[in-house]
């Protein structure tokens, strides 16, 4: 493929890319920074495939990036604690944010107050939950797109997928479209 066509995909990709990967960080300059390090590694990674297939791809090579900089935080994290406090006790999950139950049939939220609520309910996701939900749901990927970038079977992606969807109903009522494959 030339040069014209790798350009215009990475420039096609860009906005959709930084926001999954700012909706996966919630920080802006590691989803940028990150984002530049996977269009780099693309651009290597890419000589022998088909342009259809570099969407899949790339998410494949963004995950990879996302997911070790989740590991880094974590182990960075656990030292901080056993440093600090000096003890291994609190878990993941008392360090997350309680969710507020909130019924949306009754109260009408104004769109950035239900967009902080649907970050906040991402972020208590698994990872391989927010993957799924974010590239079938905001990206549009077929299943087998998804399977592809996350690299793992359709149904799984389905599982995920539908994991993902009930806590987030749960957290944030019936708004979510349900449309999936």
């Amino acid at each position: 493929m030339s040069d014209l066509a790798l350009n215009a995909f990475l420039t096609d990709i860009r906005i959709p890319a930084l926001k999954y990967a700012q909706l996966r960080l919630q920080q802006e300059e590691t989803a940028l920074d990150l984002l530049q390090e996977a269009m780099i590694d693309f651009v290597s990674a890419k000589k022998k495939d088909s342009s259809d297939e570099w969407r899949g791809l790339f998410y494949k090579i963004l995950n990879r990036r996302i997911a070790d900089w989740h590991r880094k935080q974590y182990r960075r994290h656990k030292l901080l604690q056993i440093i600090s406090f000096g003890q291994l006790g609190q878990t993941d999950e008392e360090s997350q944010p309680e969710i507020a139950d909130h019924h949306c049939g009754e109260m009408e939220y104004r769109a950035e107050e239900l967009e902080h609520q649907f970050q906040q309910a991402l972020q208590t996701l698994p990872a391989r939950q927010q993957e799924a939900y974010l590239l079938r749901q905001w990206n549009g990927f077929s299943v087998k797109q998804t399977a592809a970038a996350m690299e793992c079977s359709e149904g799984s992606v389905k599982t995920h997928l539908s994991r993902a969807m009930s806590a987030l109903r749960e957290a944030l009522g019936e708004w979510i479209n349900e449309e999936s494959e």
